[in-house]
């Protein structure tokens, strides 16, 4: 056999080769770079990689019915009721202290996992928006269904931070708060709702 006829057969092997190991190559890479390449029947999966926002640590947040409410001056407002018990009425103002709130015993506390604060592209207003658990949100759902008609406030140390009232049962994990706020007003409701002091 001529050196030709060598090296013809050597490249041929090489390019045999190549393409044995491409065959191989190829369905592996497939089934490891397409998310759901593998079947159902595999005990082996590949996940696609998440990013996710590190959870906010957020005390539960006391709700209250609201007996009364009524307009009074900065300088008459109470004290914070910081450490009050739960299981009393308490007589507190809101985060502006133009109002005085006579409230009712704690009802529930909801446990909120995010808040912001936004203007709302849809009516120009300053909104806030709080998310809370799927087991909060089935309490307050009840709670709401109960109430209806009804002021309820949020309360956190010892401050009525929003006192919306209901006017229908609410249901889902996201509630959006708005109303006359200015955008720091609406920062300083969502701080303090996030607050985990």
């Amino acid at each position: 056999m001529s050196d030709t006829a060598r090296r013809n057969k050597r490249i041929m092997t090489a390019i045999v080769g190549v393409l044995g190991a491409t065959a191989i190559f190829v369905p592996i890479l497939g089934v490891l770079l397409i998310p759901g390449g593998l079947s159902k029947n595999s005990e082996t999966s590949v996940a696609a990689p998440t990013t996710t926002k590190p959870p906010l640590n957020i005390k539960p947040l006391p709700v209250r019915p609201v007996l009364t409410a009524f307009v009074i001056k900065p300088e008459d407002c109470p004290p914070p009721a910081i450490g009050a018990p739960p299981d009393l009425p308490l007589r507190i103002c809101d985060i502006t202290r133009t109002a005085v709130y006579e409230l009712a015993p704690e009802s529930m506390r909801i446990q909120l996992t995010d808040v912001d604060s936004f203007k709302n592209p849809l009516n120009g207003n300053q909104t806030v928006q709080f998310a809370m658990t799927n087991e909060s949100s089935k309490e307050f759902s009840k709670y709401t269904a109960e109430h209806v008609g009804q002021q309820t406030a949020f309360v956190r140390a010892g401050i009525v931070v929003w006192a919306p009232k209901i006017p229908e049962p609410i249901e889902g994990t996201v509630l959006q708060l708005t109303g006359d706020l200015t955008p720091e007003q609406s920062e300083q409701v969502a701080k303090m709702l996030r607050d985990n002091a």
